[in-house]
């Protein structure tokens, strides 16, 4: 399995106009990685899916994502912003935290999988502190590694 994270797709980010702005450079993000061919594209499958339902998972998290012919690789973009972005969350609270999340078409289950670790880890107070104490993209990089191995051992522990 790639890594899900990866330095360059790890960003402290002062503010964003709004959650689309926030989302269009998201998805430039891991465009620049080059496990998206048409970014446009897959920007326009996130806000298809954001028009669905709000990714806003909550206690200012967001975790969107899009499953696209256009994307090569799973991959996990992270921004946090200093300033939170109204977001139409599920408890109308504004975001700090947005894990971006690159889904190939074929890989449904893993993909699931991952999204709720990612959720589980994510509900737990003392974890969503730790990861907004982050005072560098170093740092924050440091905090979701330790994600992705809890990840990665979810994964392998599963029948």
């Amino acid at each position: 399995m790639n890594r899900l994270f990866r330095p360059e797709l790890v960003r402290i980010v002062d503010r964003f106009a709004d959650k689309n702005a926030c989302l269009e450079y998201m998805s430039g993000m891991l465009s620049e990685t080059g496990c998206l061919s048409f970014p446009d594209r897959f920007f326009a499958a996130v806000k298809g899916r954001e028009e669905i339902m709000s990714t806003g998972i909550g206690r200012g998290i967001a975790i969107p994502h899009a499953r696209d012919l256009t994307v090569s690789c799973l991959q996990i973009a992270v921004c946090m912003t200093r300033e939170a972005i109204a977001y139409q969350s599920i408890d109308n609270l504004p975001v700090r935290i947005i894990f971006m999340i690159a889904v190939p078409q074929s890989s449904n289950q893993q993909y699931m999988r991952i999204l709720r670790s990612l959720s589980e880890y994510l509900r737990q107070e003392e974890n969503r502190q730790q990861i907004l104490k982050a005072s560098s993209e170093e740092e924050l990089f440091q905090y979701v590694h330790k994600i992705e191995d809890i990840i990665i051992s979810n994964l392998t522990n599963l029948p």
